[in-house]
């Protein structure tokens, strides 16, 4: 009989409950699209952006012109990782309020992020007409100037926004950056040596580590980049730094190690792989690299330096064919390429083409002085053209730079045997054994060497120094000349 006045009653109370959550959510009760904006930033807050929409796409049901509420809908898209739609919904919001201080800012920011600068740039002004004393709009514009290579309208950016807030490490550390790109290396160095002191993190440590590294201070280079990667196991680029720094001091291990470590920690990706691959040529492990080539390819069949690379290697290993269609496929994106250029020398020069190939090398290293590596093959055009005072200067000038280098002192060494200079070619040789003391070819060429010098000059104690260096090889090649050198010394101890 009383069921019709229970169902009012019933009503009356959902009401209330939805009256007494309206004014929860809004102090102003005259803006009811106020209460949907609530309502969505707190389950933005908890990370709920497809619920947060759908309560902001309610609130565009009672108005379009509610700039509050398009901008929340942009946060809520932005975090979602929606930039278009965030861009989309921040720009209604900025055209129906166009005094807000924080919108313009805020697409200009995720135009940063979808790589439209220019637009960004645009936007960032329009902030900084409303807001004109902010940091965090310096910092943003600065990054919009520096992904454009902007990079001193961008240092001017940065350094504004350290003068609004001198506690903007990110404002510091990007400065610092620009600083680094600009050789402007004594400024950075004070900024980055306060950020490391002050509040150091893996971006700080990496970051004051390249800049030893481009100072060639490598033990320094070396501390920072570990420290880099003490605050952050996953910091991928200090690892890359480090591998390539331990393979220009010629360390095959510990390079190794670093480049592992990495691909231990799933960091793997054609960067790790390019850079390793790298740090291998480097070494002049050319079958390592290849091998190593082939992963990044596996990772990304287009990544033109693992092409480039791999066109290298396979001109290094003799594999010519394979070569050519590397050096097609990573010419196309990059003719210049110094890999590239190198393996077009290795092709012509073991198709006869020595002056092609000298031409080629020349190239690489005005390309890349450091890559001393092609003095080595300098030395092998001159060798085939007969210039015997740059076949000289080219292995010398290799050996400078990396007297770690076995094989240099070898090839050297079977050249000085071609001129009869035995005496320097057994120099060589004993550097090349000290360097690699189980290798046969050379202790066998080092014997041989000694060998003839002992039959120049005969006395007991170098015939017994070369009996016992044979007696040393694993897989000795002369017999004949060890018997030679024992009936000679039996002779020596008759008389």
């Amino acid at each position: 009989m009383f069921s019709w006045l229970k169902k009012i009653s019933d009503k009356v109370k959902d009401l209330n409950v939805s009256v007494d959550s309206y004014k929860k959510e809004t102090d102003n009760q005259t803006i009811p699209s106020l209460a949907y904006v609530n309502r969505a930033k707190k389950l933005i807050e908890k990370m709920r952006y497809v619920e947060a929409k759908k309560v902001l796409t309610e609130a565009l049901a009672i108005t379009q012109k509610d700039a509050l509420v398009y901008k929340y809908l942009g946060v809520a898209e932005e975090r979602a990782g929606n930039f278009n739609e965030a861009i989309e919904a921040y720009r209604k919001s900025a055209e129906l309020n166009p005094q807000d201080k924080n919108i313009w800012h805020k697409l200009a920011m995720v135009l940063v992020t979808v790589r439209k600068y220019e637009d960004a740039e645009i936007s960032f002004e329009k902030a900084d007409k409303i807001s004109p004393v902010n940091t965090d709009i310096q910092t943003g514009w600065g990054m919009a100037l520096f992904k454009q290579k902007k990079y001193n309208e961008a240092h001017e950016k940065f350094i504004k926004a350290i003068k609004i807030n001198r506690y903007n490490f990110a404002a510091m550390l990007l400065a610092a950056i620009v600083e680094v790109r600009l050789e402007k290396y004594d400024d950075a160095e004070s900024k980055l040596s306060f950020l490391t002191n002050t509040c150091p993190n893996e971006s700080n440590t990496y970051e004051y580590a390249n800049l030893y590294y481009l100072k060639e201070d490598y033990e320094h280079a070396i501390r920072y980049a570990r420290m880099s990667v003490d605050f952050n196991r996953s910091m991928l680029p200090a690892y890359l730094l480090l591998g390539k720094i331990y393979s220009i001091l010629f360390d095959y291990e510990n390079a190794t190690k670093c480049f592992m470590s990495a691909e231990e920690r799933e960091l793997k990706s054609p960067l790790l792989y390019s850079e390793w691959g790298n740090a291998l040529v480097r070494l002049c492990r050319f079958e390592e690299a290849k091998e190593i080539y082939q992963k990044a390819l596996l990772e990304d069949v287009e990544c033109p330096e693992a092409q480039a690379g791999m066109a290298l290697c396979a001109a290094e290993t003799k594999d010519f064919e394979k070569a050519h269609d590397f050096i097609n496929f990573a010419g196309e994106k990059d003719a210049s390429n110094v890999y590239i250029i190198e393996a077009k020398g290795l092709s012509a020069l073991a198709y006869g083409n020595t002056e092609d190939a000298l031409n080629y090398f020349k190239e690489a290293l005005k390309k890349d002085p450091k890559d001393a590596y092609n003095y080595f093959r300098l030395a092998k055009c001159y060798e085939k053209l007969g210039n015997d005072n740059m076949i000289r200067d080219s292995y010398e000038k290799i050996l400078k730079f990396n007297p770690k280098f076995a094989p240099a002192y070898f090839e050297f060494a079977q050249y000085l045997i071609s001129q009869k200079d035995y005496q320097d070619a057994r120099r060589k040789l004993r550097k090349a054994a000290n360097l690699e003391p189980n290798n046969r070819r050379i202790l066998n060429l080092l014997f041989y060497v000694s060998y003839i010098l002992v039959k120049e000059d005969v006395c007991e104690y170098n015939v017994k120094e070369a009996i016992s260096l044979a007696d040393k090889i694993n897989g000795f090649e002369y017999p004949d000349l060890r018997a030679d050198l024992e009936k000679i010394l039996k002779e020596i101890k008759e008389n």
